[in-house]
């Protein structure tokens, strides 16, 4: 997903005259444009075949009088520094943006239907985007998340309440015109866009790319990532009769939640087995007393990092309240390392895989076969002007036993979580 956000943050600079000139005056036919990944060349008929982002179209695209072709670097915010290409230049797995229009007769013989003849092609190498991510993933694993407490528009600086192994700490993220930002919103919270300070507001959440300061208390940031999300922790209390929306009492608020569904809202439940398993592992008491055998002094079971370590961290004494946390943070992302849509390093008991991707491999179920008193754990977007309101992305039930062994009193590290969960899958 990384790479798609430096490729369409790129491509959203392209209205530019520059790269339309190609097509004023000679012709009046609507401008086709789209932005896709292209799945294989025909050198010889001078096309190549672009699935398109939105829809998944599959499109011809004729280059056989196409003008200007360009490539430009991952995170290129203009232009200036594109080089020119030819069409041989084009690979299956590469990124591209077309402008062109609907082909006449002739050409349309060839490419079909979804023929377009291209006027303009600008170009990210699927290699050099991977090798972007690549980077990106590291310097993930060094990233700081945490909750808007205060924004400085003019000092150019917010304040935020930072996760630490040594529990809730207050940073300052200092930013620059050089800072990238990305935000995720109430209205799609699945497509990132890019973003400006002044789209931050208090409570918001951010993940925060940068040098840190010596003592810790600073970080000059080059990335920040931000949105409303929550995630609460609570118990259903009705359920709609469409199904698109239900009430949940937020347990640490005591407050009812009216959360709505969207048509990718993700509804599991975990099996009674996992659902425990989690349980002993989050709660040190709870392993010794079920004679489980957990580890002195506090410490995570199997060797496990505590919450909120970097990858390859020692497990460290955490007691109930490391707990506490692991249990807000069940996908174990990003607070173990993982960039959006990639794995983390937060491993089960026995190095069952990544937490996040064993939520996701438990089938669905409807939101009508929950019912009245059933635990959950919510994430998704908060929406309203007091955002009291929240669109799920994703609803875990079955989550009982996580409940009793280490009651959420820690609310707010559960939203943590909800950075990966509004990411789709990398691309």
């Amino acid at each position: 997903m990384l790479k798609l956000l430096s490729f369409c943050a790129c491509m959203a600079l392209l209205g530019a005259p520059g790269c339309e000139a190609q097509g004023t005056g000679a012709s009046a036919k609507p401008t086709e444009h789209v932005i896709g990944t292209v799945t294989k060349t025909d050198p010889a008929a001078h096309t190549v075949s672009v699935k398109e982002d939105k829809t998944g179209t599959e499109y011809t695209v004729l280059l056989e009088n196409t003008k200007t072709l360009l490539k430009v670097s991952p995170g290129a915010k203009d232009l200036k520094t594109a080089t020119r290409i030819t069409a041989d230049d084009l690979q299956a797995g590469d990124r591209v943006d077309i402008r062109g229009n609907k082909p006449d007769d002739a050409a349309a013989a060839t490419g079909g239907p979804e023929a377009i003849a291209a006027r303009s092609v600008v170009l990210m190498s699927a290699r050099e985007l991977a090798q972007t991510h690549q980077q990106e993933a590291a310097a993930w694993q060094h990233s700081t998340a945490g909750i808007v407490s205060a924004v400085d528009a003019a000092g150019q600086k917010l304040q935020i309440t930072a996760r630490t192994t040594e529990g809730p700490r207050s940073m300052t993220v200092q930013v620059s015109q050089a800072t990238q930002f990305t935000r995720y919103s109430a209205a799609n919270p699945k497509t990132p866009a890019p973003s400006q300070l002044t789209d931050i507001e208090p409570e918001d959440q951010v993940r925060v790319i940068g040098q840190k300061s010596a003592d810790g208390e600073t970080i000059d940031a080059e990335k920040i990532y931000s949105g409303a999300f929550r995630t609460i922790a609570g118990t259903v209390s009705s359920i709609g009769p469409d199904g698109k929306q239900l009430t949940v009492k937020d347990l640490q608020t005591k407050q009812q939640v009216e959360v709505a569904l969207a048509d990718d809202s993700a509804v599991r439940k975990l099996p009674p087995e996992m659902a425990t398993a989690l349980a002993r592992r989050f709660n040190p008491a709870l392993r010794a007393a079920s004679g489980s055998g957990g580890p002195p002094n506090g410490g995570s079971a199997g060797g496990a990092p505590p919450y909120g370590a970097k990858a390859g961290e020692a497990p460290a004494a955490g007691g109930n309240d490391t707990a506490r946390s692991e249990a807000a943070n069940p996908s174990g992302n990003p607070a173990n390392g993982g960039p959006p849509g990639s794995a983390g390093a937060g491993r089960m008991r026995g190095g069952n895989g990544d937490l996040s991707q064993m939520l996701e491999r438990i089938p669905k179920i409807s939101v009508t076969d929950l019912k009245p008193g059933d635990a959950v754990v919510i994430s998704g977007v908060a929406q309203g002007a007091d955002k009291g309101r929240l669109v799920a992305s994703s609803i875990i039930a079955g989550v009982e036993p996580i409940f009793q062994s280490a009651p959420p009193q820690q609310g707010r590290s559960m939203g943590d979580w909800s950075l990966d969960m509004q990411v789709p899958a990398q691309q």
